[in-house]
């Protein structure tokens, strides 16, 4: 199912991408920070991770819808992070699970933003991609790990936010990060992270 939900969200946007690229999208429009946290109560599990994470994105140029009090638009954002779990002896650690592990992802992501002519603008993200990630198999407070099944993964993000600034160069964003394996592979445990983000756009 979540294959499917993949395919219908990025085949479009990634083929009106391809008809709109040029050479200068190549260079990037924004950089962004991330400080996240797992997310237990989506899963239950017992873990405590941190996620740093950096980005980089670029705008897709052209506004899919647009009115006086919404405009619809997108852009793909390329990410390093790193997880890091915050476990101690005491806990008792799952000793298959590594306690750190780094992701790279790539995502398209829809923005709905409001009040275009106001002096900041309330938005929404959302974005289905695809993330790798350094391990298989992460720690929690039981014996077994986190088994995410595989090194790849893909990364489902529902975000909320603003811009604000003189050119809303500025973005404060807070939402949840999901990667998952969809079904791929045989084991697919899941992690979730709350984060939030500081973003610059030029």
């Amino acid at each position: 199912m979540k294959r499917a939900i993949a395919s219908l969200c990025l085949s479009p946007l990634l083929l009106a991408q391809v008809q709109n690229a040029q050479a200068g999208d190549l260079v990037p429009d924004g950089i962004n920070l991330t400080y996240g946290k797992y997310l237990a109560v989506v899963t239950g599990r017992s873990a405590d991770y941190t996620n740093l994470r950096l980005g980089i994105t670029w705008d897709w140029k052209k506004h899919f819808y647009q009115s006086e009090s919404m405009v619809l638009s997108s852009y793909f954002e390329l990410a390093a992070s790193s997880w890091k779990s915050n476990l101690t002896a005491d806990d008792n650690p799952s000793p298959d699970g590594k306690d750190k592990a780094t992701a790279i992802s790539f995502s398209p992501v829809l923005r709905m933003a409001f009040m275009p002519n106001a002096s900041f603008h309330p938005f929404i993200d959302l974005g289905v991609g695809a993330a790798y990630l350094s391990e298989k198999d992460l720690e929690k407070k039981k014996k077994s790990p986190i088994n995410m099944g595989g090194h790849w993964q893909f990364e489902i993000r529902a975000m909320m936010g603003v811009e604000f600034g003189s050119e809303q160069q500025f973005e404060l964003r807070y939402g949840w990060y999901h990667y998952s394996n969809a079904g791929t592979q045989s084991l697919n445990e899941s992690i979730d992270f709350h984060a939030v983000t500081l973003g610059y756009n030029w």
